[in-house]
């Protein structure tokens, strides 16, 4: 009798979660969610003699990594450092009279206990504190043992800016993934064209920064094929920049009087967009130019003659919608000698940029 419920009860299990899937797949069959390529005319090669041979874009086939998870922990956290912001509960031990709960560390990274009087607390772990601590008042009282307990962190922050709904500065008090903070920003922003309802987010163009560097993280692989390989952890004051599809825009970078972003008409060449940027620094090396195309994950590369195209020997070479055009200082060969100084300058200007148009208040 009881092996015959039990094959009812799985039987019963097996029928509703058949039920649940069959209903997703309806409701996934009605929402019809359009891609880049609906919107932008798909990027094609530049076909001119002075410019390199632009490689293949990156495969959508390309069979995933056969890891799929990140590391479970991340790195900054196998050992936590305090930091201004951060809440503290003191406690002595046999001594409950001293307690002391939700102490700060001030903005200057000092804390106080009883007679230890702005203790230096910013980059110590809780127990090279409490020994900091201990020491202070060894000078008053013997032979206490202070234990200390963290109990709101508030020094380690992360930054996602761009198209998400919810743009800012968010605390980092617990391991948290690139989707995570996605989601913690409210997802991406979405519109709607002809009834139908897309994203706003360019993800070919978006990146993870940390000190200064692109992380090695592919957001397009992450968000649109599901690669959960690309979903690394966050590591405190890194920044998510979040692209937007709609911007009609290039770059023109490096060794001209007015780098930065440039609005994108219906025609642009390469040496326009160039005069447009304040023409060349006294430091530029005038004879090739770097344009990168399609994602900053996957570029695709060329090298343009600029000397021979400015001296009317060469046709000038139209640009396209999110190109970036890079004038080094120092000659060059091989685009892949240019290529890293140029995302670099991309990361730096976007980042200033994108810092200085949402700015807004730190998020709880």
């Amino acid at each position: 009798m009881h092996r015959i419920s039990s094959t009812l009860l799985i039987a019963g299990f097996l029928c509703l979660n058949l039920q649940v899937r069959a209903q997703d797949q309806r409701l996934r069959s009605k929402t019809q969610v359009l891609s880049p390529a609906d919107y932008w005319e798909e990027l094609s090669p530049i076909d001119h003699p002075s410019a390199s041979p632009i490689p293949q874009p990156y495969s959508p086939q390309k069979p995933l990594h056969p890891h799929t998870l990140p590391e479970k922990i991340p790195a900054w956290q196998t050992r936590y450092t305090l930091g201004p912001g951060d809440t503290l509960d003191f406690s002595v031990f046999l001594r409950p009279e001293l307690s002391r709960e939700n102490v700060r560390i001030a903005p200057d990274g000092t804390v106080s206990f009883l007679q230890a009087v702005a203790v230096q607390a910013n980059g110590l772990t809780p127990d090279e504190l409490r020994d900091r601590i201990e020491e202070a008042l060894s000078a008053y009282q013997n032979n206490l043992r202070v234990i200390i307990t963290p109990t709101d962190v508030a020094s380690k922050e992360f930054a996602i800016i761009g198209r998400v709904r919810r743009p800012g500065s968010y605390v980092l008090d617990r391991p948290t993934s690139i989707l995570e903070a996605i989601s913690l920003a409210q997802g991406i922003e979405t519109n709607t064209v002809r009834g139908s309802a897309f994203e706003l987010a360019d993800f070919e163009h978006s990146f993870v920064a940390r000190n200064g560097r692109k992380l090695d993280v592919d957001l397009a692989r992450l968000y649109y094929r599901g690669d959960l390989t690309q979903n690394a952890y966050l590591e405190p004051d890194d920044y998510i920049f979040v692209a937007s599809k709609l911007k009609n825009e290039i770059y023109v970078l490096g060794a001209v009087s007015h780098p930065g972003r440039l609005k994108m008409p219906a025609r642009l060449t390469v040496a326009q967009a160039i005069a447009q940027a304040g023409g060349f620094t006294r430091h530029a090396y005038r004879i090739k130019v770097l344009i990168i195309r399609g994602s900053i994950h996957e570029p695709q590369t060329q090298i343009v003659n600029i000397k021979d195209i400015l001296s009317g020997r060469l046709r000038d070479i139209p640009l396209r919608n999110k190109d970036i055009v890079f004038i080094d200082e120092r000659p060059f060969e091989l685009a892949e000698h240019a290529l890293d100084s140029a995302i670099f300058a991309f990361l730096q200007t976007v980042t200033a940029e994108s810092i200085v148009s949402n700015l807004v208040p730190l998020t709880d």
